[in-house]
């Protein structure tokens, strides 16, 4: 039986859309804060990186 991996891991399939540092940052951030690791969080934690990246550039 061979199940797919990236529909179950939702770190493997944010690594198709964003750049591998940022998604375990972001991976990171979640399990710190002892929220679930969810393809939701991931992309909300990812969204919050960038916009206090951009801020952090002016």
């Amino acid at each position: 039986m061979e199940v797919d991996i990236v529909k179950l891991d939702p770190v493997k399939k944010l690594l198709k859309r964003y750049p591998r540092i940022l998604v375990i940052k972001a991976a990171l951030m979640i399990l710190q804060s002892g929220q679930k690791v969810s393809t939701e969080n991931i992309e909300r934690a990812i969204n919050d990186i960038i916009e206090t990246g951009d801020e952090s550039r002016d």
